[in-house]
């Protein structure tokens, strides 16, 4: 796989967005590849609760303070490889889960947004040119927000995440005719927690699901996971794809890493 950035996203949250980021990048790493995981989630951080077994200690700096300017691209990626039974690679950067970083993000004027795009493609240039990072994965906020619009700049491309509800059909619609087309990003769509009983596509199976949802979104949708109660009714530090690798949620990341290593 080229050096690549991929953003995962959703137009609403409760998709399920970064359970599949984290399981994706685990998968990546196990399969001998350098994987970065950035979490651009700042209104409601959860990376660093996911990866608090690895983690001993606070980490020293936060994906905050590099955007502020204050530590280096080093720095602020934390390395938990040893923590994992991977081949390759893992490294993390963590947003700030404080209630004042929260709010001071939430405040930040447009201009330091504009500072912010840039900090971020000279992080993830170093992540691929010094660091040897092979894929870099983008856990953004969800809906149109400005740290989602820098994701989306700063990926080669956007994983939009929906379920079969008509309201996250709606959004994803919205945020890719708004967002993706409009800045002519290349994405495609992942359908997640699909169950057969939903009403809108009552016994289809997952074959026509994604080819009606291709129509109706004008997107490619590189896969559609069915919903598994046992996945919902995880701890968030519980990764699947390291403490139950033969779950069949985990062979369907597998499937997707299989055809983002294709693409790339």
């Amino acid at each position: 796989m080229k050096a690549k950035a991929i953003s995962i996203h959703s137009a609403r949250g409760g998709t399920g967005k970064t359970v599949i980021a984290t399981n994706l990048a685990m998968i990546l790493a196990k399969k001998g590849l350098s994987a970065g995981l950035l979490d651009l989630d700042f209104r409601a951080p959860s990376l660093n609760a996911i990866f608090s077994n690895a983690l001993r200690d606070k980490p020293k700096f936060w994906l905050n303070d590099y955007l502020n300017g204050q530590c280096t691209e080093e720095q602020v990626m934390i390395d938990v490889s040893r923590n994992y039974n991977v081949e390759g690679e893992l490294l993390i950067g963590l947003a700030n889960p404080g209630v004042e970083a929260i709010r001071s993000i939430l405040n930040k004027s447009s201009a330091w947004e504009v500072t912010a795009v840039k900090k971020m493609f000279a992080l993830l240039c170093k992540l691929f040119t010094e660091m040897e990072v092979d894929c870099c994965l983008l856990d953004t906020s969800p809906g149109i927000q400005y740290s989602s619009i820098n994701s989306a700049v700063s990926s080669d491309l956007t994983i939009a995440v929906t379920t079969m509800d008509s309201l996250d059909l709606g959004g994803t619609e919205n945020m890719l005719a708004n967002l993706y087309d409009a800045l002519s990003r290349k994405t495609v769509v992942l359908v997640n927690k699909y169950s057969p009983e939903t009403r809108t596509f009552k016994g289809e199976p997952p074959e026509a699901v994604a080819s009606r949802v291709e129509n109706a979104l004008k997107h490619p949708v590189i896969g559609v996971i069915p919903c598994f109660c046992d996945v919902l009714q995880r701890e968030r530090a519980s990764i699947m794809a390291v403490y139950d690798p033969k779950h069949p949620f985990v062979g369907k990341i597998e499937e997707i890493a299989k055809k983002l290593e294709e693409m790339f």
